[in-house]
């Protein structure tokens, strides 16, 4: 292997011949646990792995490429909950998802894409003993600020994608030609010399291209005709909401510190922004309790930290944040800091 930690690493090439050592190089690095389905010859494979980073966030990784061979099938297990985003493109042999009690077959010339908030198994099915594929991993936080951008609304955790991609399809396509090209032997190796602008503008060409391509949570949205450039003073009611939110100012202050009436402020959220002026500021409230929830040195009762984000009923609260998450708040606390 050649690399450091995540942390610093621009590019992996891995190669192993046991099962072992698989194991503990590439299913520890994608969170998978991982297994054979039976006993067979020797375990031959190999891994090529580029990273795209933004510029911001201490220059994190937004975007893992990867080719993935080996000689023999194997099954993952995805256990732990994340939302961060996966595509796994067969190349050879083929996959078998299973999730929730039912099961999909995808097989070359279709696309897997998944968040792993669930438990999810996928089987790799070898084509004359070997798997080939290509994967891709977008981190959650990346995608969720990328939509905000286009959007200017707070994005949901559950984009509710696929889980499978034609790839025939004609908006599918490109998207898999650019899939194959950033997986490709030759970009990987090469990713690290990128400039972290260039680097950073590649995310975000490959994050708006899968988000045209494939149906999503918000693929009405963004395809919506747009009712014409934001005016200032919603965006000065918006940036006021985010500024307060956490005392939970009423419509009324938001409207008098964008000079509007209240009525102009829920005309012009619908008009442009498709969403009550309530629900946003709801909205923002709910991450920012999330986001607390998962620090590990806010150590007060649930309630008291709804509270303190202006949710004052417990219950409410939950059904609220189980809506967004897909979680309790329990649950957050529990599982602490997002990876």
């Amino acid at each position: 292997m050649q690399g450091n930690t995540l942390d610093s690493v621009e590019t992996w090439q891995c190669v192993g011949d046991s099962f072992e050592k698989f194991q503990k190089i590439i299913c520890s690095f994608f969170d998978w646990n991982c297994d054979l389905d039976d006993s067979g010859p020797d375990f031959h494979w190999q891994m090529n792995l580029g990273v795209l980073k933004s510029q911001d966030s201490r220059n994190a990784p937004r975007i893992l490429m990867a080719r993935l061979t080996s000689s023999r099938g194997f099954f993952q297990i995805q256990t732990e909950p994340t939302s961060d985003v996966v595509i796994i493109m067969p190349v050879r042999g083929a996959l078998r998802l299973e999730r929730g009690g039912a099961t999909q077959t995808i097989a070359a010339g279709s696309a897997m894409i998944y968040q792993p908030r669930t438990e999810t198994r996928i089987y790799h099915l070898a084509e004359a003993r070997t798997c080939e594929a290509y994967i891709i991993k977008l981190s959650f936080d990346w995608v969720q600020r990328f939509l905000y951008d286009i959007l200017q609304l707070p994005v949901e955790q559950d984009l509710q994608l696929g889980p499978v991609i034609d790839m025939s399809a004609s908006k599918a396509k490109l998207l898999a030609r650019l899939i194959a090209t950033l997986c490709s032997d030759a970009f990987t190796f090469q990713s690290r010399h990128l400039s972290p602008t260039l680097q950073q503008r590649l995310a975000e060409t490959f994050s708006h291209m899968l988000l045209e391509s494939i149906p999503h949570r918000y693929s009405e949205r963004m395809q919506a005709p747009k009712a014409g450039p934001m005016p200032n003073y919603l965006r000065v009611a918006r940036d006021f909401m985010h500024r307060e939110a956490r005392r939970n100012p009423s419509m009324a202050e938001v409207a008098k510190a964008a000079n509007i009436s209240v009525r102009t402020l829920e005309t012009s959220f619908r008009t442009h922004m498709d969403v009550t002026p309530h629900a946003y500021l709801r909205t923002i409230r709910l991450q920012m309790a999330h986001q607390a929830l998962q620090d590990v040195r806010e150590t007060r009762p649930i309630a008291e930290v709804a509270a303190d984000h202006g949710f004052p009923h417990a219950g409410r609260f939950a059904q609220y944040y189980a809506n967004l998450f897909g979680e309790a708040p329990s649950d957050t606390r529990r599982k602490g800091p997002a990876k």
